[in-house]
C-alpha cells in the first residue's frame, strides 16, 4: 500500500445510534458505515457495534490487512480478541464514555420497579384507575444489591445512597476503605437479601448464565432484578419462569442475549418485565464518543504497518 493509497475505516452499525464524522479521520482515510461486516484488503480499521455483529476468525480472514479492531462499547465479548491479537491486530474498546448515562438509566429502572411507574402507566392506558399489585414501595431504606463495582457500579451506588437506599456490593476485589457507606457481601448474601439486584459485570466465562434458575429462586421473594450489562448473564427462560410464578415481583432489562430479539422471543410476553432496547448508554453526548475514540485510535496507528 503506497503512501497515497486511501485506507478504509469501517463502522459496523446496523442500529444507527452512533454518529460517525469522517472529518475526524486522518488524511487519506475514507469512511464506510455499514450494517454488515466488510471484506477487502483496503479495510485497515474496523469498529463494531455489539448489537450488530460478532467477529470471529472467518470474518478476520476477509479483511487481511486489518490493523485495528475496535468495540464501540466497553464490553468486547462480541470480538474474538485472542485471534485478533494473534494476527497482530490492535484491539481497543470504548471505556468510560457513558458511565453517567448507564447509571442514570439503571436508577430510573430501579425507581420504576419500586414505585411501579411502568405498570401503572400501562394500566391507565388500558382504561383502568386502580393501583393493583405489586404495590409501589418505599425507596428510602430499601436494599440495593450491586453485582460489580467498576465505574458504572460505583456511579449507581452513589445515586442509590443519595436516595437513602442501603447499598451492598458483591465484587471480586475489596471495595476498600473509601466507601464506608457501602457493605461488601458474598454472593449468597447478595442474592438472598437484596430488594433489588442490579447487574454491572462484563460477560465472560465466570458470569455467563450465572443468574440461572437456581440463583433466581434464591433471590428474596418479591424482589426485583435489573440488568443493563449483557443479556447472556441472565438465563432468560429461567427469568420468564421466575416472573410468571410470582417469585420475583418484577424485572427490568436493557439487554438481551440476542439483539434485536427474534419474533416470539421468550421474554416478549413476560409479565412484570420492563425491556428497553439497549438504550442505557445513549445521550446527546455519548452517541459521538465511540467514533471519536475510534478515530483517535486510527490516528495513533503507525504509518508503516509491520505485518
Amino acid at each position: 500500500m503506497t503512501d497515497n493509497t486511501k485506507r478504509r475505516a469501517v463502522v459496523v452499525d446496523g442500529v444507527g445510534t452512533l454518529v460517525a464524522d469522517p472529518a475526524l479521520l486522518p488524511d487519506l482515510w475514507m469512511l464506510d458505515v455499514s450494517p454488515h461486516l466488510p471484506d477487502g484488503d483496503d479495510v485497515i480499521a474496523m469498529a463494531v457495534n455489539p448489537e450488530t455483529a460478532q467477529v470471529g476468525p472467518e470474518d478476520l480472514d476477509r479483511v487481511p490487512n486489518l490493523r485495528l479492531l475496535a468495540a464501540t462499547s466497553a464490553g468486547t465479548d462480541h470480538l474474538d480478541i485472542e485471534e485478533a491479537r494473534r494476527r497482530g491486530i490492535t484491539v481497543t474498546n470504548t471505556l468510560d464514555y457513558c458511565t453517567d448515562e448507564v447509571a442514570d438509566h439503571t436508577t430510573a429502572l430501579v425507581l420504576g420497579l419500586l414505585r411501579q411507574t411502568h405498570r401503572l402507566d400501562r394500566s391507565v392506558h388500558r382504561g383502568e384507575w386502580t393501583v393493583g399489585t405489586p404495590r409501589p414501595r418505599f425507596v428510602r431504606g430499601a436494599t440495593l444489591g450491586i453485582w460489580g463495582f467498576g465505574a458504572i457500579g460505583r456511579a449507581v451506588a452513589h445515586r442509590a445512597h443519595a436516595l437513602g437506599m442501603r447499598v451492598q456490593i458483591h465484587s471480586r476485589r475489596p471495595i476498600g476503605e473509601d466507601f464506608p457507606e457501602y457493605t461488601q457481601v458474598g454472593w449468597d448474601e447478595l442474592i438472598t437479601t437484596s430488594d433489588v439486584l442490579s447487574v454491572h459485570v462484563p460477560l465472560g466465562d465466570e458470569t455467563r448464565g450465572r443468574l440461572d434458575a437456581q440463583a433466581l429462586r434464591s433471590m428474596r421473594r418479591d424482589s426485583y432484578l435489573v440488568n443493563v450489562s449483557r443479556g447472556g448473564i441472565v438465563d432468560e427462560v429461567a427469568l420468564d419462569a421466575a416472573l410468571r410464578s410470582g417469585h420475583l415481583a418484577g424485572a427490568a432489562v436493557d439487554v438481551l442475549a440476542t439483539e434485536p430479539p427474534v419474533d416470539g422471543h421468550i421474554l416478549s410476553a413476560t409479565p412484570n418485565l420492563v425491556i428497553t432496547p439497549h438504550a442505557a448508554w445513549i445521550s446527546e453526548l455519548s452517541i459521538h464518543a465511540p467514533f471519536r475514540m475510534f478515530a483517535e485510535a486510527v490516528a495513533a496507528l503507525p504509518e508503516e504497518p509491520d505485518r
